[in-house]
């Protein structure tokens, strides 16, 4: 059988190509998804500044939360004890230690800082022999006052040994003398600035920490072997030991963080692309076995069974995807690195983190996609195949068959799943995690309308039949077309509906997180303009000079990071953590963005802390109590409650007192100064006043209400690229899919449209007709893919918002409906117009 179908494969050869490039285009989508999930599985980060330590101490960035089973990756560095270095130092195989810290640094060039394509960060000098830096000119920085420059940090500012240059650093100018040039090689992730180690160590804001400890060994002992010694004396401290690939956790942190990230993203992806090309590739199959029914009516009349048919058709399946897959290894590896790559820009993944897609993944995603085309010839075959001879051959261009139960059962399931996820979203996921199961509802709900296909297709070319007719003989054709083939109409609806669905729900749902971001941020935000620090923060001093500038009623410092409540039990606590910002309790009462409705945050000084008053409910404490909190480098610490806010649902931040939450952040000082104007002074003013000040601080910006809202809201824009992403790749594959099936579908007309132009219909009549069934498959696809949208966003608004309607431009449905359109018509217009131009008589006697 299987070889009696290759014969005939030059009489079929357009769905022979359909189903190849649904295959192809179904593998490398799902290629492309293991290349993330395998990248984000592993989480490599080679080591580049510390490529010449062996064995690296670092702290423990995971974090468990107080109920002990969710374990999340704490938002900022958790350094060690310097002490400890002292400690791994006097072990039997340790030749010496480094004890490295960094802060952040910028090198002044005239009235501004020299800017590169990386951060450029101060270390001590001891740290350079721990990565591939080597002198070019000059010595090493062993005082005060002494600096070695990269090279071409060097080089951009035009700078040589023996030359002074002005460095921020700790929110100060210094001017150094420079005493070396230093080559790197293989680091690529940041410019360094060498100072003298007890310079370095004088600038911390925790001197008795550091980032972490590089241990070296003495000649002829293994790294394994020292790595035993030095992890005997760090469990004491908690403190993790990292060999090979793994030191590079511990100088990029943020890799780690990133980690979760593209897990999330990778998993969200996975389901969606796994659900888009089973429909993408089951489309066309069930296409080309509804065109075959004549052809396997006659295989039945001349004797062969439905288990021959059903091998035929699996076979000629299992051979074409086998080699669909195997040339989508190296597209879906190239799209899979393309996807990572506009991770990394979007800080959604880190640019350390390696790129990986072994034969592991590429065995499982291969197995992924056969058993996609197999499950969806089987199901395509299935109808085929039953019938007895004779009735296919009466049926083989009509199908009007019942729906199967067991395809009824799954479309129960489908819809029923997609209830669950959307009752799960309302009552239970709160915050960004909404948006997790929203998605699925969708998918799950469009999934079910597609096993429904036929069914839907009839009752809905049925309510369009009327207008259809009134519109004239084409219109009639059209109607009785449409009606007659809803098994094939259905199959064509399919890829536009789910094309609609997906992308509707996850724009909107994109669009709405920005949108209420900007929102709430001007709702709540009482300040007028703010200054934004250099790089490394602000100084001592610099808030009680904003507040001496002309127009300045108020002005309060402000960091933000996360915390964790350890003590009480937070019910309501995420591996998100909450946002944590901290703020000057003097002049707070006109720049903190909330509004005290007990205490005072004039009160919130030393270990205190402000909280909403819904979040302090929740944990059974008021003012005066006392509640311990996880800061975001691990530390913990105890708080009293000094003051209660009102804030909206989902919006529920943690206060504290400004010098000590930045204390526990990477860079270990404010990053902005929160200014409200005077009575009588407008916002325009503070702002030129605060931007005069900026000029005298290189590297320093002031900004407005409107830049700190963008500013604000582009975090959020940062989150939903991901999805967005995903939403192209769907669409990109989706709108492939669309074009694919209609192409097929409507080049298999040939001979219908001949028989129509010998029965007397002319070009323009059957053109007409085309792309009436065409605005009908469009407007049934996008009706029935727009309902699919509404059940995943309507519990996602609800539960994250409170909301009925989505935020964001009528133009983004616009824009789908446009190019959904666009793309039926094209598709089902050009390849009849190409049909017509066969004689009919030679159309008519073409084998169907």
């Amino acid at each position: 059988m299987f070889l009696l179908a290759m014969r005939t494969l030059r009489f079929r050869k357009g769905s022979f190509i359909a189903g190849f490039l649904a295959m192809f285009l179904g593998s490398v989508l799902l290629m492309s998804w293991g290349g993330l999930f395998e990248s984000g599985l592993r989480n490599v980060v080679p080591p580049e500044r510390l490529a010449a330590a062996p064995v690296v101490v670092a702290g423990q960035q995971a974090y468990r939360l107080s109920d002990g089973s969710t374990e999340v990756k704490l938002p900022e560095r958790v350094p060690v004890d310097r002490s400890l270095a002292d400690t791994i130092g006097r072990l039997p195989g340790v030749e010496r230690t480094v004890a490295d810290a960094s802060l952040p640094a910028g090198l002044v060039k005239g009235d501004d800082v020299v800017t590169t394509d990386v951060p450029t960060v101060g270390h001590g000098w001891s740290s350079a022999t721990l990565a591939p830096y080597t002198l070019t000119d000059g010595t090493g920085a062993q005082k005060a006052g002494e600096v070695v420059l990269d090279r071409q940090l060097a080089e951009r500012a035009g700078l040589r040994v023996g030359d002074q240059a002005k460095i921020t650093l700790a929110g100060t100018d210094r001017t150094y003398k420079i005493v070396g040039i230093a080559r790197n090689k293989g680091v690529s992730s940041q410019k360094a600035v060498f100072l003298a180690d007890s310079e370095i160590a004088g600038l911390l804001p925790r001197k008795d920490k550091a980032d972490l400890i590089a241990v070296l060994p003495k000649p002829g002992v293994s790294t394994a072997e020292l790595a035993r010694q030095v992890s005997a004396v760090a469990g004491e401290h908690k403190a993790l030991v990292l060999t090979g690939d793994a030191r590079g956790r511990a100088e990029f942190p943020e890799a780690q963080r990133s980690t979760m990230n593209l897990q999330i993203v990778s998993v969200v992806f996975g389901g969606m692309v796994t659900a888009v090309a089973l429909f993408g590739v089951a489309s066309p199959l069930t296409l080309a076995v509804q065109q075959r029914h004549r052809e396997m009516a006659l295989l039945r009349a001349g004797g062969a069974v439905p288990g021959q048919l059903r091998r035929m058709i699996l076979s000629e399946t299992f051979v074409l995807s086998i080699a669909a897959t195997a040339l989508a290894v190296l597209p879906g590896r190239v799209l899979s690195r393309w996807i990572m790559d506009r991770l990394v820009d979007g800080q959604v993944a880190s640019a350390q983190m390696t790129f990986h897609l072994g034969w592991v993944s590429i065995a499982a995603t291969a197995a992924l996609a056969l058993g996609t085309a197999l499950g969806a010839a089987a199901i395509a075959s299935r109808r085929a195949t039953r019938v007895r001879a004779t009735e296919a051959l009466a049926d083989a261009d009509v199908q009007r068959r019942p729906l199967g139960k067991a395809r009824i059962l799954f479309a129960l399931l489908c819809f029923l799943g997609s209830a669950s996820t959307g009752v799960l979203t309302v009552t239970v996921m709160k915050g960004p995690m909404a948006g997790s199961t929203a998605g699925s509802s969708t998918t799950l709900f469009v999934m079910g309308l597609a096993l429904l296909g036929p069914r839907i297709a009839q009752g809905t070319l049925a309510v369009l039949s009327l207008p259809m007719r009134l519109s004239g003989l084409s219109g009639t054709l059209a109607a009785l077309n449409t009606r007659a083939r809803a098994a094939r109409v259905a199959a064509v609806i399919t890829p536009v509906m789910l094309l609609t669905g997906i992308a509707c729900a996850d724009l909107y749902m994109g669009t709405t997180e920005v949108t209420m971001a900007k929102e709430r941020y001007s709702e709540t935000m009482h300040a007028d303009a703010a200054l934004i620090a250099p790089p490394g923060g602000f100084g001592p001093g610099t808030l009680d000079e904003v507040r001496k500038l002309p127009g300045v009623g108020a002005a309060s410092e402000f960091v933000s990071s996360v915390g964790y409540v350890d003590s009480p039990k937070d019910p309501e606590q995420t591996k998100d953590g909450r946002p944590t910002q901290g703020i000057t309790a003097t002049g707070s009462a006109g720049t903190a963005p909330v509004t005290p409705t007990a205490g005072s945050l004039e009160n919130l000084r030393g270990n205190s802390v402000a909280l909403a008053e819904a979040h302090a409910t929740s944990l059974g404490r008021g003012v005066g109590d006392e509640i311990t909190v996880r800061l975001g480098d691990g530390t913990q610490v105890t708080l009293m409650v000094a003051a209660l806010f009102a804030a909206k649902d989902g919006f529920e931040s943690i206060l504290l007192p400004a010098d000590l939450l930045a204390r526990h952040t990477d860079t270990g000082r404010a990053t902005r100064i929160m200014v409200k104007a005077e009575p009588g002074v407008s916002v325009a003013e503070v702002t030129a006043s605060l931007a005069a000040f900026a000029a005298t601080r290189p590297g320093a910006e002031a900004a407005d209400r409107d830049v700190l809202t963008e500013s604000h809201a582009s975090a959020f824009n940062t989150e939903v690229l991901a999805n967005y992403l995903v939403v192209v790749v769907v669409i990109g594959f989706g709108a492939l899919a669309v074009v694919n099936s209609l192409v097929t579908s409507t080049v298999r007309r040939t001979r219908e449209f001949g028989l129509q132009r010998l029965a007397g219909s002319t070009h323009q009549q059957v053109l007409r007709m085309v792309g009436m069934e065409a605005g009908v498959i469009a407007f049934a696809g996008l009706l029935l893919g727009t309902v699919g949208a509404v059940v995943g966003l309507l519990p996602f608004l609800i539960s994250r918002f409170g909301l009925m309607v989505p935020r964001g431009s009528i133009g983004v449905y616009l824009g789908i409906v446009g190019f959904v359109a666009l793309l039926t018509f094209t598709a089902t217009i050009v390849p009849t117009r190409r049909a017509l131009r066969i004689r009919a008589v030679e159309a008519a006697g073409q084998m169907q």
